[in-house]
Order: structure tokens, then sequence, then C-alpha cells
């Protein structure tokens, strides 16, 4: 907004017959008027560059209005209606920063929401680009199920497991188990959904295992457990294998199930004793400061960790009783709670959706064979049903626009088995049912 300025110039009267007296009199009031008008404009002029300064300081802190999800796809609204992202995308384009990467957020030590529970965080995620995903193309078989689900053409024997999107949303690193359901040795690789291009990531012979959720960072690094040389420690290399770097080593401890922080600069993960400690651990490792912080008790059970997008919460799978529930962890505030503590059944392998707003999990259906994926909102309520078929539907990882979820499935129970296969599922359909109950 600009402020307008209304001059007022003073009529002069520069009669000839008036005297040398009243001469200096109308030469001070064309002089005071001049310094009123300079006032005025440097007034304004500061007035809107205060104006100017305040809306900046308020979008960079995340208080304007932010888009919500949208691609060709699907959409994903906070109140199930899309909104404008032209000037949003603009702003984003103009600071260097790739359209479907997310805001860079602090997490741990560093994390700040500046939101209260329920609000909208600080750190949404930014739309992504439509994903190159074709029901008839090379990298994809129409599975021809009522869910509109596809499986991924990926040339490799094996059961293929723990799918996540890179973020660009392009390619879906997996783990890739020689011989059966969980049975080594394995590998890691990215498949290039746009390319049909298989890219091996670790594959020396070992047991290298990468999870669901946040195995990417956004420097192109993918996080992925392996025993090479001993007992399990966590590991990094880049997106194409290259330079492979053990980031843990504890003599007295296992590490593995990890997922990287949203600025990359710490991971958490699953940890076990050496030697036959059977109840897992979460814990933190910062990569800066070489620290290691446990963050659940070591008589818990507790595994399969993942961070939330956004850097506010931690999430992992506790067994209390005689079932398996879905913690948070909220980094903030150091407290934990179960998410799932009213859902019967067993719930597991859960990550979170691209804005953080909801966790994605496997789970039993009431009336269904199997188990299911299904969305439950952080700040509680009722879950929605992702997968339509029964069988298995495991190790979900939610696609960057929002849009799509990957996971592993089989038609029967896999333990045993020779393995699964990955499968993408579009959530049109879903995202409009859980946009209604959000309301």
């Amino acid at each position: 907004m600009i402020a307008q300025l209304r001059v007022v110039t003073q009529p002069r009267f520069g009669v000839g017959a008036i005297g040398s007296s009243l001469s200096r009199i109308e030469l001070s009031q064309d002089f005071y008027s001049h310094a009123v008008f300079a006032l005025k404009l440097a007034a304004s002029t500061l007035a809107g560059a205060m104006l100017t300064l305040a809306v900046m300081n308020n979008f960079d802190r995340g208080q304007a209005t932010f888009p919500s999800y949208r691609s060709d796809t699907s959409f994903y609204s906070r109140h199930g209606s899309r909104m404008n992202v032209s000037e949003d995308l603009a702003d984003q384009q103009s600071r260097g920063v790739p359209l479907n990467f997310p805001r860079t957020v602090k997490t741990l030590r560093f994390v700040d929401t500046g939101a209260e529970r329920g609000t909208r965080s600080t750190a949404l995620i930014r739309p992504a680009m439509p994903l190159p995903i074709k029901p008839d193309s090379p990298s994809f078989e129409d599975m021809q199920r009522s869910d509109g689900s596809l499986k991924l053409r990926i040339p490799l024997k094996g059961s293929l497991q723990n799918p996540a999107w890179s973020p660009d949303g392009t390619a879906i690193a997996f783990t890739r188990f020689r011989n059966g359901y969980n049975k080594g040795p394995a590998d890691v690789y990215v498949f290039n959904i746009a390319t049909n291009k298989l890219q091996e990531i670790a594959a020396d012979g070992s047991d290298n295992v990468s999870q669901p959720g946040s195995t990417f960072s956004r420097t192109g690094h993918i996080v992925f457990s392996s025993d090479r040389g001993g007992h399990d420690e966590i590991w990094i290399a880049h997106g194409d294998g290259s330079r492979p770097q053990k980031l843990t080593s504890r003599p007295s401890h296992t590490a593995y199930e990890p997922a990287f922080a949203p600025d990359g600069q710490a991971v958490v993960f699953e940890s076990h004793s050496v030697g036959g400690g059977r109840k897992g651990r979460v814990t933190l490792f910062d990569i800066a400061r070489n620290q290691y912080t446990d963050l659940t008790a070591a008589d818990d059970d507790c595994r399969q960790p993942n961070w939330s997008p956004r850097g506010d919460y931690i999430l992992y799978q506790k067994h209390t009783g005689s079932r398996w529930d879905i913690w948070l962890y909220d980094v903030k505030t150091k407290r934990h709670w179960s998410a799932t503590a009213a859902i019967a059944g067993d719930k597991t392998d859960a990550t979170f959706s691209p804005d953080g707003r909801y966790i994605l999990y496997s789970g039993e259906v009431p009336g269904r064979g199997g188990e299911s994926l299904l969305a439950l909102p952080v700040e509680g309520g009722r879950p929605v049903p992702i997968t339509q078929a029964a069988g298995y539907h495991g190790a979900p990882s939610w696609s960057p626009d929002g849009g799509y979820v990957a996971m592993e499935a089989s038609t029967h129970a896999p333990d045993g088995t020779a393995g699964t296969h990955l499968i993408i599922t579009p959530l049109q359909k879903t995202l409009a049912r859980l946009a209604s109950d959000s309301r």
C-alpha cells in the first residue's frame, strides 16, 4: 500500500507596492511550505519502508498465508479448497529455491516452530511439481485395482521393500532383500520413475537397509544401515552411490532404521545392545557434534523412528502390553505420548505426510483382511484408510506433492515368503476425505 500525499501550495502575493518587510515574510512562508512538503515526503517514505519490512518479516516467519498442495492429479488444502500459489512460487523462484523443496527448518536444539499446536507451522512444504507418473509407462504396471494402484517395474529379483521418495519426487530409494522377505544379504537402490533408470547405492554382499520416510537429505545424500565390517551402523552415500561414509561407530550398540532430520544435520535411529539386546531404543545422533542422545528409556521397546518434515516431532512404534502403538516425541518440549492408544490392533511402519499434519501407518481395517495403510491426524481424530484392497500393505512413504503413497505390498502376509513388490497408490479420493474430516 502506498500512502498518498496531498500537497497544498500557498498563494503568492508578489505585488511591487508591498514593502521589503512583507517580501521577507513571503520568502519565509515559501521556505516553510517547501520544508513541510519535504517532511511529509520523508514520513511517507519511512512508513512505506516499514510496511514493506513488516510484510516481508511476516512472510519469512510463516505468518503469511501459505498455499496448499497442488498438482495435476491432486489437491491438498487445509480447508479442502485450492488456493492461488503464483505469488508464493514467484517469491521462491526469486530466492533461488527449487519449487519442490521444503523450506529449511531447524531441528533438535535448533527447533522453534513459532506456532501453537493445531495451527499452521512455520515450515510448510512448498508445492512440488507434478510427478512423472503414467500408468502405461515403462516404469509402471497398472494393477487394475479399484484404488488405482500401480506396480513399479523394477528389474530385480528378491523382496523389494521400504520405499522412500526423493525430495523432487522423481525417484524412489528402496531395499532389495535377495533371499526373501527380510532375508539378506540386502542392497539399497534408487529407481528413477521418470527415466526408468536403476541406480545401485550399496550392494557389497552385506546387509544394507534403507527405510521409508526421510531417507534422502536436501543435499542429495541417502542414509541407510549396514553391517559391513561388523555389526550394523549408520552410513550415508551420495545419490549415485559414491563416497559412502560411516556416521555412527559404537562397539557396544547396533544402529539401524535411520531417518534424516529436516536440515540433514542429525539422524534418528533404532539402537540395540550388541550381543542379544532385544529391546530397541530410539537414539539421536548429532552429526556436527558427534553426539548421541537416547530419546527413549532402556526398558522400553521402541523402533522405527521417523522425523517430521517440520522438525517438530519424531514418531516411533512402541510395544506396550501385547501390541505395537505409534508414539510421538515433541522435540522442543521433550514430551512423549501415544497417538494411537484409542485404536485397536497393531500399528507399525509409521511415517509423516509431507506437511507433517498426518501420520501414515500400517494397521487393521475392520472387515478387511490383511494389513492396510491408514492416515491419522497428528492432532488427533479418526484414521482414514488409504488402500482399498485386501492383502498386506506396509512401509509407506508419502510423495512430496501429497498426491501418492509408495509402499511394499503382497496378496498375503509376507513373513516366510519370497517377499513383496513396490506399488504406488493415488490419493485423490482420500485427500478429499481427509480435508472433509479436518474441517
